[in-house]
């Protein structure tokens, strides 16, 4: 009986078992820091095996439950990534603590992602220089105001660095420290782009999405860079992915795409993007909405481009890529010829009848292969094939021309990266390329290039001619390069050489360069002084030096750059830093009406057959201009840290003078026409020409930049710029309409520029007010389990601020005290009836 009774309480402990081991069970979680030795609050947290979402309260806690014990997965929703962490569920009212950073003592928290065996490490963070250079964080530019989601654009707030038109929108290049925007290197993964930035200003040539960090080089920079007298902006695209990720941005005016990939189980990774831009579309649709007109026959730009890495590690010591970039903009004007337009109420009377298209874009390809035989020596060879392109065709008055015209090359290059001990490492490399640069259909050629005022129309003695082209210029061009960098404890020292030479036109130039720091500890987290300087050199990518239509004795142009500085590191991420500067500008290319060979080849293909050669040929390009710019830079920065929330944010103060000279001839103003013989004896010995300030030039730029992501749900940023306008000449009469434009009868009235010096009105004499404005935005986050949806707004010029960025003149009116007038620039919408509101930007972007 008792053996009977204790048989049905085993039964009945049986049945009910179960019962309890699969009940639910109700826990309390917390996400937990080290790092920042604090909860992580208000965090949106997905448990992967039940799909449902929590939220962590202030001190980071959550209470969730679950079918059973067990180990679960516990997703944390952050906006730029996932973070997956195993939690093991024991049982009712336990507490279990999920730690968002590695601990060794972690039993819960899942270790970070290793790169997987064979997988091959060339580290892109070797020891860079601090003098001139700055490293943009991608998270803190991604989303800066003002800059339509581009952060190319966001280098606009960085000391030394200022577009070359209207700040923000219209902008296609950068001026870096009063250097010729088209002066500058653009390097993606070490590649180069022909340009940053689309025909509309608004939109980068490089998906957002794709770029893990940007090195700005705005003075001296390493040996390994070459062809520029203005700055170096290096990208260096996503180099690890370690899951699949799809992103959608679209906005209102551009559409783009990306996915990210690894590859052959996590050996590699594939990375690829496209976009489409509509700016036409856009504009004309909001033009309508608003009731207004817009001009008939204009097509505003329209871009495609696109960007594709693939990479893959055979084992630790090799690994290959691929790289691809492409990009390509036009924008076409066909502007009907109706008779006697009203100029009231057209505003292309004045070029009616003119039919205009334009393009650019360029293509770079390229095979790379790395070896690292040991840890401290790395060898990269790289195949390169690099098609830059521009094209034209134009119909307008007296100007008159088609052309295509590239850069092309193809070249292998060669990396090598030693680094022995602590004490000493080097770089060094090669590189081979063969030059394919032509010019197809014509030239237009301006009479005299230093005309400021040339007419279209003048029938008498025609401003411009047009001379059949079909120019190439191929041939080899080799250089080499070895930077060295010495560690001997708190000083570094960088001394470094390049050499280049090009054949074709004999030509070289060799460019020593150093930099220099010392560290002092004791104040913060220390005190740095640094100095550097040396010799940089470019040679145009084009067919100016081509011995048909250009100067084949173009030497190289050069600068010296040098400067100094200190920065100091405070507790609380906080960074000050100052640095003077001085550049020094020599043999640059200017346009030269004088200059001349004593006997050439006959430049028109037609009259060559009858006239092989000519005197005094005419060489239209020559190596006078000089130059220099000086300053000084302040930069004030709270560095932000990943995965935190504290906001960030810095404010950089440019002071610099920047001046050309052409060095060449220039005729008094009011004094008697020189026969032939007295004009070649002025050219020659007579150089009168002043300086000036540069085009580019500006004395104060102020930058001010915040940004604070206080949830996983909203973030802010707030940026307020400030710049002198660019320098002017003035316009201070007409050529009393002598030309009217034949397709409707319009007299076209050419405006006369100030040329004398003693009444202090001259080339870039003038300025108009500054420049000012605030932008701020606005971004939400939506968190799925599949990643999450962030829609935005960007306001552009929030209290309205009427700038101008320099004198329009109405070529349909004489001159007058209303004609020129100041030409607004970017960064307002005017609405019939006078009401005018700021630029703006909506978009959503969907990341998978």
């Amino acid at each position: 009986m008792k053996l009977k009774k204790v048989l049905i309480k085993i039964a009945f402990l049986a049945a009910i078992a179960p019962m309890d081991l699969f009940a639910e069970v109700t826990f309390k979680a917390r996400l937990f820091s080290r790092q920042k030795n604090q909860g992580e609050a208000k965090t949106q947290v997905l448990l992967f095996e039940t799909k449902k979402i929590y939220r962590t309260d202030a001190e980071g806690y959550f209470e969730a439950t679950v079918p059973s014990p067990g180990i679960y997965t516990f997703r944390i929703l952050k906006v730029e990534d996932m973070q997956d962490i195993k939690g093991n569920v024991e049982a009712s009212g336990q507490t279990v603590t999920l730690y968002t950073d590695a601990g060794a003592d972690s039993s819960i928290a899942s270790p970070k992602t290793k790169a997987p065996k064979g997988t091959i490490t060339v580290s892109a963070e070797r020891d860079k220089p601090i003098l001139s250079r700055t490293t943009i964080k991608y998270e803190e530019i991604k989303r800066m105001p003002g800059t339509f989601g581009e952060p190319l654009r966001a280098l606009e707030t960085i000391p030394g660095v200022v577009p070359s038109a209207a700040f923000g929108g219209g902008a296609n290049n950068y001026v870096i420290r009063g250097s010729d925007p088209n002066s500058n290197l653009y390097l993606v993964d070490d590649l180069p782009i022909l340009y940053p930035f689309h025909f509309d200003g608004l939109s980068a040539v490089v998906n957002a999405n794709l770029i893990k960090s940007i090195d700005v080089y705005t003075g001296v920079f390493p040996a390994n860079f070459n062809n520029a007298l203005g700055g170096v902006i290096h990208i260096d695209t996503v180099d690890k992915v370690d899951k699949s990720q799809k992103n959608l941005i679209i906005s209102a005016w551009s559409s783009s795409i990306s996915y990210m990939s690894p590859t052959f189980g996590g050996k590699g990774y594939l990375i690829a993007s496209a976009r489409v831009g509509y700016l036409d579309r856009f504009v004309q649709g909001l033009t309508s909405a608003l009731g207004a007109d817009f001009p008939e026959g204009l097509r505003l730009p329209r871009f495609v481009d696109s960007q594709v890495k693939f990479v893959h590690n055979f084992n630790e010591h090799h690994q290959i890529s691929f790289h691809s970039f492409y990009s390509k903009d036009d924008f076409a004007a066909n502007l009907p010829a109706k008779y006697q337009n009203d100029p009231a109420n057209d505003s292309t009377a004045a070029f009616a009848g003119a039919s205009i298209s334009s393009g650019q874009g360029f293509r770079t390809q390229a095979v790379r292969y790395t070896w690292k035989p040991i840890d401290t020596f790395s060898n990269r060879v790289t195949l390169i094939s690099y098609d830059p392109f521009t094209d034209f065709n134009v119909s307008f008055g007296s100007i008159q021309g088609k052309n295509r015209a590239s850069g092309a090359y193809n070249g292998v290059r060669q990396d090598a990266f030693w680094d022995p001990n602590k004490y000493f490492s080097a770089e060094f490399g090669t590189e081979y390329r063969l030059l394919n640069y032509y010019s197809t259909g014509s030239s237009i050629i301006q009479t005299d290039p230093n005309n400021l005022s040339p007419n279209p129309y003048d029938t008498q003695s025609p401003d411009f001619t047009t001379i059949p082209t079909n120019i190439t210029a191929k041939g080899a061009y080799y250089n080499g390069y070895l930077t060295t960098k010495i560690r001997l404890g708190n000083l570094h020292i960088e001394p470094g050489a390049r050499y280049d030479y090009i054949p074709y036109v004999n030509n070289s130039a060799f460019g020593p360069r150093a930099q220099a720091s010392y560290k002092f500890e004791g104040i913060g987290k220390g005190t740095t002084i640094f100095a550097g300087g040396g010799n940089f050199f470019r040679f145009p990518l084009d067919t100016r030096f081509n011995k048909d239509s250009g100067n084949p004795h173009l030497d190289f142009e050069k600068v010296f750059k040098y400067g100094g500085g200190i920065e100091q590191l405070l507790e609380g991420d906080y960074q000050i830093k100052g640095e003077i500067f001085k550049q020094e500008y020599s043999d640059l290319i200017v346009d030269d009406p004088y200059i001349t060979d004593y006997v050439g080849t006959n430049p028109d293909p037609y009259s060559r057959i009858a006239q092989p050669f000519i005197v005094n040929k005419k060489l239209n390009y020559s190596n006078s201009g000089t130059g220099w710019s000086r300053g000084y830079e302040l930069v004030l920065r709270k560095n932000s840290r990943p995965g935190t929330r504290n906001w960030f944010g810095w404010i950089t103060y440019t002071w610099s003078q920047t001046f050309r000279n052409n060095n060449i001839f220039t005729p008094d103003p009011g004094a008697a026409p020189l026969n032939t013989q007295e004009t070649q004896i002025a050219v020659e010995f007579y150089k009168n020409s002043k300086e000036t300030l540069y085009d580019y030039d500006r004395t104060h730029v102020i930058n001010m930049v915040f940004g604070w992501r206080w949830s996983q749900e909203w973030q802010f940023g707030a940026r307020w710029s400030y710049l002198t306008s660019r320098p002017f000449t003035p316009i201070v009469g007409d050529d009393g309409g002598r030309f009217s434009n034949p397709a409707n009868g319009q007299t076209y009235w050419v405006p006369q520029y100030a040329n004398n010096p003693a009444l202090g009105e001259y080339i870039n004499s003038r300025r108009l007010k500054p420049y000012h404005r605030l932008d701020i935005r606005f971004d939400r986050f939506f968190n799925y389990e599949w990643g999450y949806i962030n829609t935005f707004l960007e306001i552009v010029n929030v209290y309205l601020r009427e700038n101008v960025g320099g004198e329009d003149f109405d070529n349909t009116k004489p001159y007058s005290k209303t004609n020129p007038s100041p030409s607004p620039t970017f960064g307002t919408i005017p609405l019939p009836g006078g009401v005018v509101i700021p630029f703006f930007n909506i978009g959503i972007e969907v990341k998978f």
